[in-house]
């Protein structure tokens, strides 16, 4: 007999997930057209929600499959997008002003502070939870363990 509670949780992540991985392969897209369109700096900033919404619906698959949402693969997919967050802020940055350096034979970095900064600060947030997560899991290993 299946427990109530995995089956309720099944059924609400199915609509998450699957819209988390088409928002992934639209933004995917978007990135190669963006590099086709010769817009570097946008098509780094499309790759990397790509990676972070695949990482998302990968979380929700796993949440579907393990039935438990604080398993280990899901803190270190938490991690991975705190990483990708962070880099989103300044990989992009970096990217154009190196396009615009090549095109105009004049290297200047230009980096909005106010956007890497808010990225670094909502990576170190989803860190920070994915911390939270350790500590469930450590829970939910005890409360298996009694059970």
């Amino acid at each position: 007999m299946k427990d109530s509670n995995v089956e309720a949780l099944t059924k609400r992540t199915r609509f998450d997930s699957v819209c988390t991985l088409i928002f992934s392969g639209v933004f995917a897209v978007l990135a190669v057209l963006k590099l086709v369109w010769h817009a570097p700096d946008a098509a780094c900033s499309n790759a990397f929600l790509s990676v972070i919404f695949l990482l998302t619906g990968l979380i929700f698959l796993d949440i579907r499959k393990n039935g438990k949402p604080f398993a280990k693969s899901v803190i270190n997919k938490m991690r991975a997008i705190a990483i990708c967050v962070m880099c989103s802020g300044i990989v992009p940055e970096i990217v154009g002003s190196i396009a615009r350096g090549a095109a105009t034979d004049h290297f200047e970095l230009v980096i909005d502070d106010r956007h890497v900064i808010s990225m670094m600060l909502i990576g170190v947030i989803i860190g920070i939870f994915s911390e939270l997560f350790v500590y469930g899991h450590s829970l939910q290993d005890d409360m298996d363990q009694i059970a």
